[in-house]
């Protein structure tokens, strides 16, 4: 990530500041809490995806500094209502704010930060940007809801786990970078070129999140690997899994989805099933065809540092561990 946040080190102390500023209230349990989980190691992706986009459609102002702020609210707030939802007892190293403060501040601090971020559009007054992340937030809902509808069901479909992490993951970076091509002023077609890298991105962030789930280790991740299982998330690895499974072990697969605590041996055993059918190098393969086809739409811009950086980004996507 070095390289990518070296070619925009100003905005990014400046989207810093930003964040610092923009969240102005009287309730200090609000802002301790704010502060607690924007600043638990969190890698930016998202605000730095308005930076960069914005930089590559040429746009010269200050406005895509709050927009990445806003953009990083929003993922923020889904955050904190995610970790009530599953339960989660860490993230990126640290205790949930669910797990410090309770369950009623995270869901409140949650809402609030949408709150906020729709406050701080419409003092922007872009109406069309307005509308792309209302959309977005609209549609992160229901692929929240969509995931919870379809916890510990091993009869998830390829397309229904499609919908839930585009929805849930990638709409959000599909905005982020549309925002910095309306910045930009560009056409109706790079406007929907940017939109789709973003997509496509996004899509590949969330299936490496799904392999890494399997594969990383606990000091790594920043949360306890096998997460996924124990909250009945039926994602690719194990959906490509359950297709080549044997009656045994799809009977042992239904059983351990629908535990409410599964043993480390437990995990183990599903994760060797997962491999031994492939799950891993079929979901990294899909990660690898939505990384191709992102970097094909930045083809549609002229070279320059921040399409390079772009790029740089893209491929992260593939080789990170947390």
């Amino acid at each position: 990530m070095a390289v990518i946040t070296d070619v925009i080190e100003k905005d990014l102390k400046k989207l810093e500041t930003s964040i610092d500023r923009l969240i102005t209230t009287k309730i200090h349990v609000i802002k301790e809490i704010v502060n607690y989980i924007i600043k638990s190691g969190g890698k930016r992706v998202r605000p730095i995806l308005v930076i960069l986009c914005a930089k590559l459609c040429g746009y010269k102002g200050e406005k895509h500094i709050p927009y990445a702020a806003i953009i990083e609210f929003i993922h923020t707030a889904t955050l904190l209502h995610d970790d009530v939802v599953d339960n989660a007892k860490t993230r990126r190293g640290f205790s949930t704010v669910n797990t410090v403060w309770g369950n009623e501040p995270s869901v409140l601090v949650g809402d609030f930060l949408y709150s906020k971020s729709f406050e701080l559009m419409a003092h922007e007054g872009n109406d069309i940007i307005l509308q792309i992340i209302s959309a977005a937030t609209t549609a992160l809902s229901e692929g929240e809801i969509l995931e919870i509808v379809k916890t510990a069901d091993i009869n998830t479909s390829e397309e229904e786990y499609f919908q839930i992490i585009g929805n849930k993951t990638a709409v959000l970076f599909a905005a982020a970078c549309e925002i910095g091509a309306i910045l930009g002023s560009c056409t109706w077609h790079k406007r929907k070129c940017m939109n789709s890298f973003g997509y496509n991105l996004g899509m590949a962030f969330q299936l490496m999140d799904d392999i890494l789930d399997y594969t990383s280790f606990d000091n790594v991740l920043g949360k306890h690997v096998g997460t996924d299982l124990q909250e009945g998330k039926v994602t690719l690895p194990l959906i490509h899994a359950l297709r080549s499974a044997d009656n045994e072990e799809r009977s042992y697969l239904t059983k351990i989805i629908g535990k409410p605590r599964i043993a480390a041996k437990d995990f183990a055993r599903v994760r060797k099933i997962i491999e031994k059918h492939g799950g891993i190098e079929y979901t990294l393969s899909t990660a690898e065809n939505y990384t191709k086809s992102a970097k094909g739409h930045l083809k549609n811009f002229p070279d320059s540092k921040y399409k390079d950086a772009l790029f740089v980004l893209t491929d992260y996507m593939l080789s990170r561990e947390k």
